[in-house]
């Protein structure tokens, strides 16, 4: 046997499981502290505001920003990233409450359901098979669920999300999640060589079904489009899993006695991350996609947000061009200074804030040298998720973050209210630069705040467990980027997390598809 200093005895079947897993023993041993230590807090300040913390930008500004990336985007390697490993199943969840429960009445989902149905963008798949004109003669809810729901029938439950009908145009044809997410990109994510690089990070079980989509899109549903696609997948890896444990913080076994290992969260991810190469990598999720019908709408912002990127960078690179010499001139320190405090929002901490010393030089390359992320804040209107804040540091610094709730401590009244008096949303639609002034990539993880993971309730085959998530690829992953938040409208968020999210005004189209070619 092998005893873990300070928790229990690890059998040698258990360390060579692990090392065959690819876990790293000691990795396994800080988790398990983690879960005694509890999840952690972060300290709010003070929600970000309109000129705190989150820029406005003028439509003048806006043009200019638009001009500027139009004017440079071929020069740059693009690529727009989706985490796409999600599974249909919790968008159904409701379905399946009402498949799975027979104690429950049916008449008032009944109703609804039959009411609704004609209006999912996936209801010309259910009525082309017989079983559905039995069920609908039968009125039988359950037997018409279990046939969308299972292998048995149309199997959304079983699928990715990406892989589940979105929208349904007014020609007839219908687009899944992951078509949308292709044909929008080469829209403002189309760079040098006028080559279109999109990365998908998906589950294993679902990754032949979607490079099976992804080809049949490239072949058919992308003709017409002048630029050149790229698409790669990547899977979360498995090494990035982590233990889970008991009520008593004891690993987790099956019933066979093995230990219990779940997915680490989409912060996780960041190892995917690491490894693209690209200038700059819009981010969004899968289930963040607008029909084609609005995209002359939405397409301005993600060149803007893409300007500004662009824009703050070649400033970021210049200062540190200009710190990099003998002797840095005071005037050069002083707008550099005012550049970190103004643009990147840096809030110097006391012993930082004095005139020219060799101590604040290398302060001020510290911060600028430093991966970068420009994110898009929508108002917030109740949608579930985090949203940015200003957050007090240890050293008793301001830094800008993306906080979930579960950050924050609920029973400090005063962190209570100011959580409350949000007014800005995360909808996760962000640019990424993760290169440096020399253009060489940086190591992300060096950059992530590893004391921001969540641990949370889990059930697992009827039993309670915790489960351990590392910090989110946008939150404690990025912590310690440089981050600016700009104010969109409301209307380029269009999420589904659950399935009557598609029939949202903006999901729903009443005119013919706007077949017009890309400019």
């Amino acid at each position: 046997m092998i005893q873990n200093k300070r928790y229990l005895l690890f059998s040698e079947k258990d360390i060579a499981y692990m090392k065959r897993s690819g876990f790293n023993v000691h990795h396994v041993e800080k988790q398990l502290d983690m879960y005694k230590k509890g999840s952690p807090f972060l300290k709010l300040n003070r929600p970000c505001r309109k000129n705190d913390g989150i820029l406005s930008v003028t439509s003048s500004k806006s043009k200019r920003l638009i001009d500027l990336y139009e004017q440079k985007s071929n020069k740059y390697r693009l690529m727009k990233f989706v985490p796409a490993s999600g599974a249909a199943s919790r968008m159904f969840g409701e379905w399946f409450v009402v498949l799975h429960n027979d104690g429950l009445d049916l008449t008032t989902f009944s109703r609804s359901f039959f009411k609704k149905l004609k209006q999912y963008p996936f209801y010309r798949l259910i009525r082309e098979h017989q079983q559905f004109l039995n069920f609908m003669e039968q009125k039988n809810v359950r037997h018409l669920l279990n046939f969308i729901l299972s292998e048995q029938g149309l199997n959304f439950g079983g699928r990715p999300k990406a892989l589940i009908p979105f929208h349904l145009y007014g020609d007839g044809s219908m687009r899944t999640a992951l078509e949308e997410h292709i044909l929008d990109a080469v829209q403002y994510a189309v760079g040098a060589n006028n080559t279109c690089l999109l990365h998908f990070t998906v589950s294993e079980e679902h990754q032949r079904d979607i490079m099976k989509k992804i080809k049949s899109v490239k072949r058919d549903g992308a003709k017409g489009y002048p630029a050149k696609y790229k698409i790669s997948v990547s899977c979360q890896s498995s090494s990035t899993n982590m233990m889970a444990v008991d009520a008593n913080n004891l690993p987790a076994r099956d019933p066979a006695g093995c230990l219990i290992f779940r997915p680490g969260g989409h912060g996780a991810l960041l190892t995917n991350l690491n490894k693209i190469d690209a200038d700059y990598i819009f981010v969004r999720n899968i289930d963040n996609v607008a029909p084609q019908t609005v995209w002359d709408k939405i397409v301005p912002y993600r060149k803007m947000m893409g300007g500004l990127i662009m824009q703050i960078q070649e400033e970021i690179y210049d200062s540190i061009r200009r710190l990099n010499v003998a002797r840095p001139r005071l005037s050069d320190i002083k707008k550099i200074h005012d550049f970190c405090s103004r643009t990147l929002n840096v809030h110097f901490p006391g012993d930082v804030k004095n005139p020219l010393t060799n101590d604040k030089i290398k302060y001020l390359f510290s911060m600028l040298n430093r991966p970068l992320r420009v994110c898009g804040m929508v108002r917030n209107n109740n949608e579930p998720g985090g949203g940015p804040f200003w957050v007090e540091e240890d050293d008793g610094s301001l830094t800008l973050q993306i906080v979930e709730h579960a950050h924050v401590d609920k029973g400090n009244k005063k962190q209570g209210n100011i959580w409350s008096d949000a007014q800005y949303f995360n909808p996760v639609d962000m640019v990424c630069s993760i290169k440096d002034y020399q253009g060489k990539k940086f190591n992300l993880s060096k950059f992530v705040d590893n004391h921001a993971y969540v641990i949370s309730l889990k059930k697992e085959k009827g039993r309670n467990i915790k489960a351990l998530e590392m910090p989110g690829l946008w939150n404690g992953g990025m912590a310690r980027w440089n981050t600016v938040f700009v104010e969109l409208p409301l209307m380029v968020f269009n999420p589904v997390k659950v399935v009557d999210d598609l029939l949202r005004p903006e999901h729903l189209i009443s005119h013919p598809l706007n077949d017009r070619s890309v400019k």
